[in-house]
């Protein structure tokens, strides 16, 4: 059920207070076992209503055009997090967080990228932008996304299951295979595994890595293995946890 008593107001004064907190997923390479990136999911821990996910967030977000603000909060926490991982001896290759759309168009978000990295002092190759829906063909997005990798910053799409637009994979360094193709890929059929096949050519014509997203079983692993996807994530690794428990959590994968 959704909790109906927040107000963007609310979610206003949690990104101002640093009162948010980040969980990581691992991205984890099949053959080895080995860590090569993590993703960052929001959750709010909230007084009243506990821990607050996106269900819940994304509401207040669009309620309050609070896009670029939270924005800001979650690459300066992502970008001071990684900093701190790497002063703890925790190699994390790549960390990864999703960007709205409305904060790629807004005025000031190239520089709000460049000042996330900037403040923290984290190697920038090791920050990635995962891109809005839209980032490959609509310029207002395609600008920033090409001014932001411009700046060593790595960028991500799910865009690349059709062929059709494979020639613009360039522009990022990483393409995800996305939910529900990952999860799904038995149940969709042949143009699911096709959807894969393009996504993977696509990803080795510009050197590219390429991220399975969702994945819950050995089986659905081993199935997109076989269609060249070498590094994924998803609740077969483990759910979102806390960076103080990503150690433990991958402990078990750890060569």
């Amino acid at each position: 059920m959704a909790i109906v008593r927040l107000r963007p107001a609310d979610l206003q004064h949690a990104i101002a207070d640093g009162t948010l907190s980040l969980q990581f997923q691992p991205q984890v390479q099949i053959a080895s076992g080995k860590l090569l990136g993590v993703e960052a999911f929001v959750r709010w821990p909230h007084p009243a209503y506990g821990l607050v996910g996106p269900g819940d967030i994304v509401p207040l977000l669009d309620q309050g055009d609070l896009h670029l603000d939270f924005d800001r909060w979650v690459l300066g926490e992502l970008c001071a997090q990684v900093k701190r991982w790497g002063g703890e001896g925790v190699d994390i290759p790549v960390a990864a967080a999703n960007v709205w759309a409305q904060t790629l168009r807004a005025a000031g978000a190239v520089d709000m990228v460049r000042d996330a990295v900037a403040q923290s002092g984290v190697d920038a190759t090791r920050i990635e932008i995962e891109c809005p829906k839209g980032s490959v063909r609509d310029l207002s997005l395609a600008e920033p996304v090409q001014r932001i990798r411009a700046l060593g910053i790595r960028t991500c799409s799910e865009e690349f299951g059709d062929p059709a637009i494979a020639d613009a994979a360039s522009g990022f360094d990483t393409l995800k295979v996305g939910y529900p193709l990952a999860r799904d890929l038995e149940a969709l059929g042949s143009g699911a595994a096709e959807a894969v096949g393009a996504i993977v050519a696509a990803a080795k014509r510009v050197g590219a890595r390429v991220v399975a997203d969702s994945v819950e079983t050995a089986e659905q692993e081993a199935l997109l293995s076989g269609l060249g996807c070498e590094i994924v994530q998803g609740r077969l690794y483990g759910p979102e946890v806390a960076a103080e428990e990503l150690k433990t959590l991958l402990a078990p994968h750890a060569e």
